[in-house]
C-alpha cells in the first residue's frame, strides 16, 4: 500500500509565486507542449507546474504586474480552485 505524503496548508499566492507555477503558466500561454518530466523529483513542483499550465490555458492576461502577482490572475486562479477546475 502506498503512503500519502504529509500535507500542509498553503495560500493561493504562495503557489502562484513559485518558479514551477510561473514556468507552467508561461509555457502554456506560449502554446508549448507539456513537459511531463518537469520537476519529476519534486512533487510540489510538479503540482505547481501543472496548476500554472492550467491557469495559463484558461487566463490570457499576465501573471505578474511588475514583480507582484496580478490581482486579476490571482482572482481567476482562486475561482478555478474554488470551483474545483484546478486542484
Amino acid at each position: 500500500m502506498l503512503k500519502q505524503v504529509p500535507t500542509k496548508d498553503t495560500t493561493i499566492l504562495s503557489i502562484m509565486r513559485t518558479a514551477a507555477f510561473s514556468t507552467g503558466f508561461r509555457e502554456a500561454q506560449a502554446g508549448k507542449p507539456i513537459r511531463y518530466d518537469a520537476y519529476e523529483h519534486d512533487a510540489n513542483g510538479q503540482w505547481n507546474y501543472e496548476r500554472g499550465r492550467m491557469l495559463g490555458l484558461m487566463f490570457s492576461g499576465p501573471l505578474k504586474v511588475g514583480r507582484s502577482i496580478s490581482r486579476v490572475a490571482a482572482l481567476q486562479f482562486s475561482m478555478a480552485v474554488h470551483q474545483k477546475v484546478i486542484l
